[in-house]
């Protein structure tokens, strides 16, 4: 069937032109084709899109975060196991160390005079190296510390410990670091005990770059890092 395209009347596809006005008739290949337009895409697929992309895009900054935190906490336990052993007590240091106190002797008491009591008494030195004799043997405190002389690696002193004593803090095992309990490591070597104190003679030597933990005689001693002195008890 054909068309008029002027006055709209339909004809056998054997006429050529319009009866009523002549108009000539269009073929079937001459009719226009209909475009159906495409419907655009969904907006909800590229919703997903989207959603999807920024997920990923969240997730991947959370794992950078998350892997900076961690280094970042590691690299500050790392800091502070060189600085500082767990466990230890913080006011042991060298500035902390009390300095050894040494008691007169009864024959210094006796031979004191009113007028030598009443004047100003001059300092006490501190004992020399390789006091070995037993009238250089000087008292001293369960909390005293090898920080309170003056002494380099070899240097030795003699001490004696009071009965009756408390433990007090040390670092090491054989060697032990300069601040110390000088009375304390000695029990931990088995020289003197707590309850009879007694005397003990240490050495300095020089610093370690790590001190052990060990329960001896019922004295556990603490780990430590590099420290630059020591000392051992006999």
């Amino acid at each position: 069937m054909k068309k008029c395209p002027a006055c709209g009347r339909t004809y056998d596809d054997s006429l050529s032109f319009c009866l009523n006005d002549g108009t000539v008739l269009p073929s079937e290949s001459e009719e226009k084709t209909l475009v159906i337009p495409q419907s655009p895409a969904r907006k909800k697929s590229r919703f997903l899109l989207w959603l999807g992309i920024t997920g990923l895009t969240i997730l991947a900054g959370a794992i950078v975060a998350v892997g900076l935190l961690f280094y970042i906490y590691n690299s500050e336990n790392e800091s502070v196991r060189e600085k500082k052993p767990v466990g230890v007590n913080p006011s042991l240091s060298p500035k902390s160390s009390s300095t050894p106190k040494v008691k007169p002797t009864t024959a210094a008491l006796e031979n004191s005079s009113p007028v030598e009591d009443s004047s100003p008494q001059p300092a006490i030195e501190k004992p020399t190296p390789n006091n070995e004799a037993a009238e250089d043997i000087t008292p001293i405190g369960w909390d005293t510390t090898a920080n309170g002389f003056k002494g380099e690696a070899g240097q030795t002193y003699t001490f004696q410990c009071p009965a009756d004593g408390t433990e007090q803090s040390i670092f090491g095992s054989d060697i032990y670091t300069q601040d110390s309990s000088i009375c304390t490591a000695a029990v931990h070597a088995g020289i003197i005990s707590l309850a009879q104190g007694g005397k003990v003679t240490i050495e300095y030597r020089p610093g370690r770059s790590v001190y052990g933990s060990t329960v001896r005689n019922g004295i556990k001693s603490k780990t430590w890092g590099e420290y630059p002195r020591s000392f051992a008890v006999r």
